[in-house]
This record gives structure tokens, sequence and C-alpha cells, in this order.
């Protein structure tokens, strides 16, 4: 029942961390210029019809809309990097305190390596996301490319130099001292 519990609560707790991002990078991209600039381009209102501006068929319209899509594409992107980084490191917390013998835990986590290439697949993700986003906005196209496969790929060395290298360590120090 307790570990029903946890699990239950760190659900809860994950949605309300990406309801916050996502509502964070909304709010930046509302009120701050850099945020905006960054998925929209630095293309100002100015540049592209201050007068027509607040119509919705503008241009400025049209690049403030497809740059918020493209916030909420990176955004979503984002937690869904932080889910595959949490779900990896519960795995390898499991398998640690199992009462498993040295053996069964060394290939229960070679079994779980898969958890550790989640956040590279995902950034892969993003990148033909990007490539879709690419007609309507190149510029955030580009923001979503870079960021996803760099999160990816830093995400993914975490995972495996901070939690599977020790753990996979201790296993086979402990293997060892059990068969001498």
């Amino acid at each position: 029942m307790k570990k029903h519990r946890y699990h239950v609560l760190s659900v809860i707790l994950f949605a309300v961390f990406a309801a916050g991002f996502l509502y964070l990078m909304n709010y930046l991209f509302e009120h701050t210029e850099f945020v905006k600039n960054v998925f929209c381009g630095t293309k100002s209102a100015e540049v592209l019809g201050k007068v027509a501006a607040g119509s919705p068929g503008s241009v400025a319209a049209q690049e403030e809309l497809t740059g918020k899509v493209s916030m909420y594409i990176f955004s979503v992107i984002t937690v869904m990097q932080f889910v595959a980084l949490f779900l990896a490191i519960n795995v390898v917390n499991l398998i640690r305190k199992s009462h498993d013998s040295y053996n069964l835990k060394l290939k229960k986590l070679e079994s779980a390596d898969v958890f550790f290439d989640v956040p590279l697949y995902i950034g892969l993700f993003g990148t033909v996301s990007a490539f879709l986003v690419m007609t309507f906005a190149p510029q955030s196209s580009r923001v979503i490319a870079y960021s996803s496969t760099l999160i990816g790929i830093i995400f993914s060395l975490i995972l495996r130099l901070s939690l599977l290298y020790p753990l996979r360590q201790k296993l086979l120090t402990g293997q060892e001292k059990n068969e001498v």
C-alpha cells in the first residue's frame, strides 16, 4: 500500500511540475521579448506591420501563433525528457533496493538499459518534430531540434554516469567478494 501511495504521489507531483513548466513557458512567452524572440525570431511587430499586428490574419499574428505552437512543442518535449529521467531513476532504485542476488541484479540492470536510451529517442523525436515545424517557423524549429537533442544527450549521459556505472561497479565488486 505504501508503494502505491508513493507512485500516486509521484505522478501527481510530476503532473504539477509539468503544468507549472508549461505555465512558466507560456508566461515567459507572453511577457518577455527574449523568449518570444527565441521562438518567433527577431522580427518585431514594427517590421511586420504595426497597424495590422492586432488583426488575426496579419503576418505578425501568424508569426506569433507559430512561435507559440513551437514553444509548446519544445515544452512538451522537455517535460517528456524529465519523465524519462524520472522513470530511469525509479527503475534503477527498484533494482538497487531489491533483495535479489548480485547476478540477478546485474541481469535486471542489463535489461533495463533501454531506459537509459529513452532520452536520446525523445531527442530524436524532437528533431523530427522540428522538421515538421520548419515549414512554418524556421527559427523555432532549430531551437526545438538542437535543444531536444542536446537535452537527450545530457540526460542519457547523466543517467549512465551517475546511476548505471556506480551501481554496476558496486554489484560487480560485491559479486567478486561473495565468490572469494
